[in-house]
């Protein structure tokens, strides 16, 4: 073929397309550059403001729980009540106070209490006075500053030997003069969560105190290694100032100035590229005509074969090549339409011919089978082969993780892998998805002697593909070898049977229908044991769980298939229908608002341990529900008992929830509910509603001491009674007397 045309229109249009392009490429970058620079100064703002608003989020968040903790938490509260450092469980609560502070926001590095009464600073789990504490001073300071603010990029340290460390710090005062709290935030972790923001090759972000000082200063001194640009390194873009901490914050680009130097050939770059485009489409339009003719008689010709097919087939001189485009398209659409019917009739007839062959719904004669096989390009069924059925383990989790295109696709993965291994092995496998859940699959055996190996490193290799690229596993059972058309149908059912026992023998493994044991099913034993728990669930004794326990071993051990279990399941259900028929009404509805829920889920249960998770789950329901309704029925009278027991023995030191338990003989969690079902309060609020009334009542009508009278209402520890008092009275017991 001729191709002079061809090359002169590529030299004609190559001096063009370079000239241009490179034009295009110089606009195409100041553009950019100006862009990115109206991009960086929004982006820069953007960053200023999220930086503002982490910081304030961060700061205010920690400064509103310490607030809330000094006005709410009782331990808190306790522990600046408490005079000297004697009382070790005030420090083990106020212990608790910081450790959950610091674990519910990580940018704390450190807490200690001051506490004015005894001037102690608690700190580490212990206290010693403020002068021994290496941060004196600046406690000295804050107590005369007497004021509640953040303080900004300080060193610290909680011991004299370590070195301090890079922190900002909140100071809060607790009650009129009573102390303070004080909570150091790591300002090398604080600069490392910005950092997360911005890239420092490229933006520099720079934090000012109130005084003006550049926190990242302080960072850098606490040992972080990354580089933060000051602001002389770049141009500041945006800045932002907080309302809540009054922190200003600055951003900017480290290459800011390059940038303004590039841009100001701007314009002088515009223009010429502007001329050169102007001369490149004189010279186009100039090339196009010369060279026009030829396209135009391909036109031509072209518009005459078509016109010849199609009568009334025509172009408008504006459109010659959208006509030759059309028609184009049109001879491509139905090529392709074409072929698409006959390879999905193939495939569904492909489909088709298997499940006959499989199932037996149509014999073949061994020419009929032949055709068949050579109309598919498979192989001939001349030797040996088997049938291994593919199924996909938890099914029902499978359809809630992927939708249904994910679904398909997956499915066909599977099959790939399976023709992938068989290819590896040398040999031919031919499978198709007749079922949801399973890949049904002839495999061609090799000679008798290499047979079982290869079939062997044929199913072990896909399953370790399966595991390897797929995110769930599948159970294969495998039929025995067949040499004929009946052999073959005759695998399939082995195949299938081989599968019923992936419940007891497990998923994501290989089941040879020659390796299926025995079932030992010993429907005696099954009922001795079935019998013994339902009688157990009756009478409401633990042993239950023993026998249900036992049942599901002797399942196990007895090596049932998938029918034979849920035959047995649905006996177990019928001995309790029949059990609780015999018991009053609100046993059995009980019994109904247990199982009735439960019976469709154990549809969905793929192995012996699914289907013992859900039966435990309603067998322990029924059987908290059987307990309850007996102790309800036993226990119910004693709660008046119980409760004039307290009134007289109130004074009891020993008087607890335990010691009425084993008193009375009661489950000491199932008394506490009966407390709060039959009396309306708890135990411990009815014992020391009436301690303190009685103590009150002293009080009045005595002139004993209050220790006395403490000890006289039940309380050993004075402190306790204290405390007890003054949470139900709303005072001290001094001032109420004193009151009175």
């Amino acid at each position: 073929m001729n191709n002079s045309w061809f090359r002169r229109l590529l030299l004609s249009y190559l001096p063009v397309f370079f000239i241009v392009t490179t034009i295009l490429f110089i606009i195409f970058f100041q553009v950019f550059n100006e862009q990115n620079r109206r991009e960086a100064l929004k982006a820069n703002e953007f960053l200023a403001s999220q930086v503002t608003q982490y910081l304030d989020n961060s700061l205010r968040s920690i400064d509103f729980k310490v607030l809330r903790d000094i006005l709410t938490n009782p331990n808190l509260k306790n522990y600046y009540s408490v005079t000297g450092s004697k009382d070790v469980y005030a420090g083990i609560q106020a212990v608790q106070v910081i450790d959950e502070l610091k674990i519910e926001y990580p940018l704390i590095d450190s807490i200690y209490l001051v506490r004015y009464n005894d001037d102690t600073v608690f700190s580490n789990g212990k206290a010693v006075p403020i002068e021994e504490f290496p941060d004196a001073a600046f406690i000295k300071d804050s107590r005369a500053a007497a004021t509640q603010k953040w303080v900004g990029a300080r060193s610290f340290k909680a011991f004299p030997t370590e070195e301090g460390k890079q922190v900002i710090t909140l100071i809060r005062g607790v009650g009129n003069g009573t102390g303070l709290v004080v909570v150091n935030v790591d300002l090398p972790t604080l600069q490392k969560s910005i950092m997360q923001m911005y890239d420092p090759e490229f933006t520099f972000v720079n934090i000012f105190n109130r005084s003006g000082g550049n926190l990242w200063d302080g960072a850098m001194q606490g040992g972080i290694t990354a580089v933060s640009p000051k602001t002389d390194s770049g141009e500041v873009f945006s800045e932002f100032t907080s309302s809540y901490s009054g922190w200003k914050v600055q951003t900017g680009l480290n290459n800011g100035k390059i940038v303004k130097f590039a841009l100001k050939f701007y314009n002088i770059w515009f223009v010429f590229a502007v001329a050169v485009v102007l001369i490149g489409v004189v010279w186009v339009i100039y090339v196009t005509r010369r060279n026009y003719k030829p396209i135009q008689q391909i036109v031509t010709l072209i518009e005459t074969v078509a016109s010849q097919k199609q009568p009334g087939a025509g172009y408008t001189k504006d459109n010659e090549f959208r006509f030759i485009q059309t028609t184009l398209e049109r001879m491509i659409d139905q090529t392709k339409q074409y072929q698409e019917e006959h390879e999905e009739n193939l495939i569904l007839q492909k489909k088709y011919f298997f499940q006959e062959l499989l199932e037996g719904t149509r014999d073949f004669t061994g020419n009929e089978l032949t055709a068949e096989m050579s109309r598919f390009k498979l192989p001939q069924l001349e030797d040996r082969w088997a049938v291994m059925v593919v199924e996909i383990d938890q099914y029902s989790r499978f359809m809630e993780e992927y939708h249904n295109q994910d679904q398909s696709l997956l499915k066909f993965v599977l099959s790939s892998i399976l023709q992938e291994s068989a290819r590896h092995e040398g040999t031919e496998v031919w499978a198709e998805w007749i079922s949801d859940q399973r890949l049904y699959a002839i495999l061609w055996i090799p000679e008798m002697e290499k047979g079982e190996e290869t079939e062997q490193r044929l199913l072990s290799g896909y399953l370790d593909r399966v595991g390897q690229y797929l995110n769930f596993t599948v159970t294969i059972g495998i039929g025995r070898v067949a040499v004929d058309v009946r052999g073959l149908r005759a695998s399939l059912k082995e195949a299938v049977h081989a599968l019923e026992y992936k419940a007891v023998l497990g998923m994501n493994r290989i089941i040879p229908c020659g390796e299926v044991p025995n079932s030992t099913n010993d429907v005696y034993e099954f009922l001795k044991t079935i019998s013994l728990l339902v009688q157990a669930m009756r009478l409401s004794e633990d042993v239950w769980e023993k026998h249900f326990d036992r049942l599901f071993e002797q399942i196990h051990e007895s090596v049932l298939s998938r029918q034979e279990i849920m035959n047995t399941v649905q006996l177990l259900f019928q001995h309790y229908n029949r059990e609780f028929a015999e018991l009053p009404r609100e046993y059995q509805e009980r019994w109904a608002s247990v199982f009735t829920p439960l019976l469709p889920r154990l549809e969905g249960w793929e192995t012996l341990d699914d289907l013992r998770a859900l039966c435990w789950e309603g067998f322990r329901e029924l059987a908290d529900e059987m307990q309850t309704l007996h102790c309800s029925r036993k226990h119910r009278s004693h709660i008046l008992e119980i409760r004039k027991y307290i009134e007289q023995n109130y004074n009891n030191p020993e008087l607890s929830l335990n010691y009425l338990s084993d008193l009375f003989d009661i489950n000491p969690k199932y008394l506490s509910k009966l407390f709060k079902d039959e009396i309306g309060e708890k135990f411990v609020d009815l014992l020391i509603s009436h301690r303190i009334e009685k103590a009150k009542q002293l009080m009045l009508e005595t002139d004993k001491a209050i220790q006395e009278i403490s000890e006289e209402v039940g309380y050993t520890n004075y402190n306790s009674f204290n405390r007890a008092f003054k949470n139900v009275v709303g005072v001290a017991p001094s001032d109420y007397r004193k009151a009175m």
